[in-house]
């Protein structure tokens, strides 16, 4: 027997989450685009309403463009489910998740630069593109001894966004996989305003390697949420801060070997799971996800 009253509750909250994503995408990409159109084409005017703004990167309107995905995730939860649908999101920063998550969260990225760095001076007798110093030294000093986590505002800034707003909706939706390209392009390509402000880490990047690297960032990403109980501080905050904390210590002196490195990670994946990534359950990520919104 066919069981009509799940087919439509499945139907409806998958017409649900389509018009959270809408709603989502369109507001992060307006607040930020929006705010850098501002400041990067009209800034003596911008100045003139809101006072000087100094350097880009530490100004207000950089904090707030930055925020958007967080921003947009915390306005339009409250909009869809109100106190509930806040409570859903934050909860996905406090779901049980077994250790070994948590130290896959935190060490595979940099066990995969030094063994991308190790391999390379057993191979040509140097490592040119991996700073095997930094990762041992630099990136744990910045991690533990600056206040980077605070200042830095991309993983508490976005990941809100990304992985608790955004994600679990795409999955709702899409196989694991295409959910997670979805989002790594559109990750991408929202950070574009960046490429043409001085003084971001973006201004110095090729935005094609860039496109690269996030897409199987967030394909690694999306497997971690998967596994570690949809827990996005687990899959979403730690391997962000992580990724930015590489890129603070100095520890690429080649972008294309960064977006190799996370090929290899999600290669490795692959060849635990299989080409169709078996194993994978969309639906595992998505229990009650929009139960605040019913009724």
């Amino acid at each position: 027997m066919v069981d009509l009253a799940g087919s439509e509750s499945d139907a409806l909250d998958k017409r649900r989450a389509t018009r959270d994503l809408i709603a989502y995408f369109a507001l992060t990409f307006a607040i930020t685009w929006g705010l850098a159109a501002a400041v990067l084409l009209f800034r003596p005017q911008f100045e003139a309403v809101f006072g000087p703004l100094g350097p880009i990167t530490k100004s207000w309107p950089f904090y707030v463009a930055a925020c958007a995905p967080t921003i947009s995730a915390l306005l339009l939860s409250i909009i869809f489910g109100g106190m509930g649908g806040l409570k859903c999101l934050f909860r996905g920063l406090v779901r049980p998740v077994q250790i070994r998550w948590v130290i896959l969260s935190l060490f595979a990225f940099p066990v995969a630069y030094l063994v991308w760095g190790v391999v390379e001076r057993l191979v040509f007798g140097v490592s040119s593109s991996i700073n095997i110093h930094a990762v041992l030294t630099s990136l744990p000093l910045l991690a533990f001894t600056t206040p980077i986590i605070f200042i830095d505002p991309g993983p508490w800034g976005e990941e809100p966004g990304w992985r608790g707003f955004a994600l679990p909706r795409l999955l709702m939706r899409f196989s694991p996989v295409t959910a997670a390209v979805i989002l790594g392009v559109a990750w991408s390509v929202w950070h574009l305003p960046a490429f043409f402000a001085s003084g971001t880490a973006q201004s110095h990047f090729n935005f094609g390697w860039f496109l690269v690297r996030d897409i199987f960032l967030s394909i690694f990403m999306t497997w971690l949420y998967l596994r570690a109980n949809r827990n996005f501080l687990v899959a979403g905050f730690i391997p962000h801060l992580v990724n930015n904390l590489a890129f603070g210590a100095h520890v690429f002196t080649d972008q294309r070997v960064y977006a190799l490195v996370m090929i290899s990670i999600v290669a490795l994946v692959i060849a635990a799971y299989g080409p169709g990534l078996k194993g994978w359950r969309a639906t595992s990520a998505t229990p009650a996800l929009l139960e605040s919104q019913k009724g």
